[in-house]
């Protein structure tokens, strides 16, 4: 979480992030099937501005080079 962190700090005036603590995480369990994150529980979405995912990103098992990718995908131009 703390590429996260670090990526909120630089790119937080043009993107939104939205972190799902983990006491939520049960009450969000049909957004965890449908972004497919069942098997880990957990992970990031990316969405675009209409609100459509476009990044899924399961598990802790990606970086901040990942994240990266994530957001040059989404930013606004």
């Amino acid at each position: 979480m703390a590429a996260v962190s670090e990526l909120r700090e630089t790119h937080g005036s043009s993107v939104d992030f939205t972190i799902v603590e983990p006491a939520d995480t049960a009450a969000r369990a049909d957004e965890i099937a449908r972004y497919q994150l069942t098997a880990r529980k957990h992970g990031t979405v990316a969405f675009d501005a209409q609100g459509e995912p476009v990044v899924i990103l399961g598990g802790h098992s990606y970086g901040k080079a990942e994240l990266e990718m994530a957001l040059a995908q989404i930013q606004p131009k």
